[in-house]
């Protein structure tokens, strides 16, 4: 760059050039053409730099990395308004940021049960209030009536009530069918009386004009039309008995089934009793079915034994009160089983000990014959003894003569 100064020279100082070349101000004005190109030079390296700054500018935000934002300070928002009881408690101190989060939300929880209690307490009193105020159950108009109606129908179908009175009318009025079809009656007859009833719904208008009156009128009636007439004054003072304790009954309801409680109880205590001492008559002479008393000085085995046997008829006990009194269907059904099943199994078991009855008078039959076989001298006695023996070996038994094998089989079947 500077190696062509070296050829130049400085220009000297003249009187027409005092200066020595330098430049006036009152030189020569540049032309418009040189001054546009300068200004043109001028904006182009202003742009140049304006890029470069701009790619610098885009390199420093792409590697560079973002500035960390400051931490913001976490200010706790409770999510549920907190009782002013349980916030006047002070935190104990020195405690973590943990247990200081942990105790926010033990307030906070604390305070909705406090919340939920009175809520509660709020709603039990309005519900005292409203059944304080709750208006009585009206009653149907017929109630009444279907109270008379139901007290009547567990009369009629008490067993005492039933036994009192039913089996009586039918009594009657079985012996006053018979009369008529000793005579003759038709069964269209007899039926229209049933359907009507029973004889004591028949009007004695109909009884004097076609039964009683023509059994009169008869050479041999006259006895059984004192029959009929006596039974059906029987039906009708039966008939008024019962309907008599029938409003006696349904006006007094409370007092008849408290009486026929007691009396349900005193069946019941009886029925138990008489149970109890058949029981006790068919297990006297039968240890094996009666409970066991553990004797002073038992060893620890008899007691245990004792204690085992004891279990077992506590479990044959209650299977036996379960069949006296079933409660379900099921049950019922199950001891009607049993007691079919038993009739069988007795029935075997008969056969079983006829056959070993049978089989025992045979064996007895040829023990007998054998022995007097023996004492008529045809078959010589063995005097071995040892080899009727059951012990006796196999080889022994192979040795032994005709008579001692059957003397051996003899009495190895009636050991």
């Amino acid at each position: 760059m500077f190696q062509d100064l070296d050829n130049e020279t400085v220009p000297e100082s003249t009187v027409a050039n005092a200066d020595g070349g330098a430049a006036k101000l009152d030189a020569d004005p540049i032309s418009q053409d040189i001054s546009a190109q300068i200004d043109s030079a001028l904006d182009a390296a202003e742009g140049i730099e304006s890029s470069a700054q701009a790619d610098a500018d885009k390199y420093t935000r792409e590697v560079a990395p973002p500035a960390p934002e400051e931490p913001k300070e976490e200010v706790y928002q409770p999510k549920v308004e907190i009782d002013p009881e349980i916030a006047a408690i002070q935190m104990p101190p020195n405690m973590s940021e943990k247990q200081q989060s942990n105790w926010r939300k033990l307030t906070e929880s604390a305070s909705i049960a406090k919340k939920q209690a009175a809520e509660a307490e709020i709603l039990r009193q309005r519900l005292v209030e409203l059944e304080s105020k709750k208006p009585e159950q009206q009653l149907p108009p017929d109630y009444e009536e279907l109270r008379r109606f139901r007290s009547v129908f567990d009369m009629k179908n008490d067993p005492g009530f039933k036994e009192k009175y039913d089996k009586p009318l039918n009594q009657a009025a079985e012996s006053i069918y018979s009369l008529m079809k000793k005579h003759k009656a038709s069964d269209e007859v007899i039926k229209s009386i049933q359907e009507a009833g029973g004889p004591g719904r028949v009007s004695k208008a109909w009884w004097k004009q076609n039964a009683i009156d023509r059994l009169y009128a008869t050479e041999d009636g006259f006895t059984d039309a004192r029959r009929l007439e006596n039974a059906l004054v029987q039906i009708d003072d039966i008939e008024a008995a019962r309907d008599a304790d029938l409003e006696s009954a349904t006006a007094n309801q409370e007092q008849w089934m408290q009486e026929r409680m007691q009396e349900q109880e005193r069946d019941y205590q009886e029925q138990s009793k008489s149970i109890g001492e058949y029981v006790e008559n068919i297990t006297k002479d039968r240890p094996q079915f009666r409970f066991q008393q553990v004797p002073a000085g038992a060893t620890q085995a008899q007691i245990e034994n004792i204690q085992k046997h004891n279990a077992r008829i506590a479990d044959l006990q209650s299977k036996f009160n379960s069949a006296l009194y079933p409660n379900t269907p099921q049950e019922r059904a199950a001891i009607a089983a049993a007691a079919t099943l038993s009739h069988v199994m007795t029935q075997q078991l008969r056969v079983e000990q006829h056959s070993k009855a049978q089989l025992q008078a045979q064996l007895d039959k040829l023990m007998k014959e054998n022995s007097a076989l023996k004492s008529s001298g045809k078959i010589p006695k063995s005097a071995v003894a040892g080899q009727s023996s059951p012990k006796s070996s196999t080889s022994d038994r192979i040795k032994m003569n005709a008579s001692d094998a059957i003397d051996l089989g003899l009495e190895e079947a009636g050991a």
